[in-house]
C-alpha cells in the first residue's frame, strides 16, 4: 500500500507548477500604417513535471524517472498612437525538455535552475513568438482604425 500511495502522489506532482524562472521581456516597436505601435511582450516559463516510472524491491533497480518540460507563455501590452492598448496572451509548448533519474521532487530545483541559466535561449523563443505575433497586431490595429458600419 505505502507503493501505491508514493506512486500517486509522484504523478499528482506531474501537474504543472509554477516555475522560479525570472520573467524575460521584450520590448519592440512595430511598424503600422496608423503609427509606429510600442509593445512590450513578457515571457514566462511554466515548468510540468511528470513522474514516471516505479521504485523496485531492494536489490533491484529504480525505474523512477521524472520528464520535466518548460513551455514559454507570452503576454503582450502594445500601445497604439490613438492610445488604444492592446493586450493578447499566446504559448508556446515545450520550448525546453528533459529528464532526470529519480524523483521530481528532488530535482525542481536544479531543473528550474538549469532552465535559468538558459536565459538567451529563453529570450530567443520570446523574441521569435513576438516575431510571430506582429501580424496579428498589425490586423488588431487595423480592425481599431476601421469605421463601424451601422444599418
Amino acid at each position: 500500500m505505502t507503493m501505491s500511495l508514493l506512486l500517486a502522489a509522484g504523478l499528482m506532482l506531474g501537474a504543472a507548477a509554477a516555475a522560479q524562472v525570472p520573467p524575460v521581456d521584450h520590448v519592440v516597436r512595430v511598424d503600422h500604417d496608423s503609427g509606429p505601435v510600442d509593445a512590450r511582450y513578457n515571457g514566462n516559463v511554466a515548468m510540468t513535471y511528470r513522474q514516471v516510472g516505479a521504485t523496485a524491491p531492494g536489490g533491484r533497480p529504480s525505474t523512477l524517472r521524472c520528464l520535466w518540460s518548460a513551455d514559454m507563455v507570452v503576454d503582450r501590452q502594445a500601445r497604439a498612437i490613438s492610445g488604444s492598448t492592446l493586450a493578447r496572451s499566446f504559448s508556446r509548448q515545450a520550448v525546453m525538455n528533459g529528464s532526470r533519474h529519480g524523483w521530481c521532487d528532488a530535482h525542481r530545483a536544479a531543473i528550474d535552475q538549469e532552465v535559468a541559466a538558459r536565459r538567451d535561449d529563453l529570450h530567443g523563443h520570446v523574441r521569435a513568438m513576438a516575431a510571430e505575433d506582429h501580424e496579428i497586431l498589425r490586423h488588431e490595429i487595423d480592425r481599431l482604425h476601421t469605421p463601424v458600419r451601422t444599418g
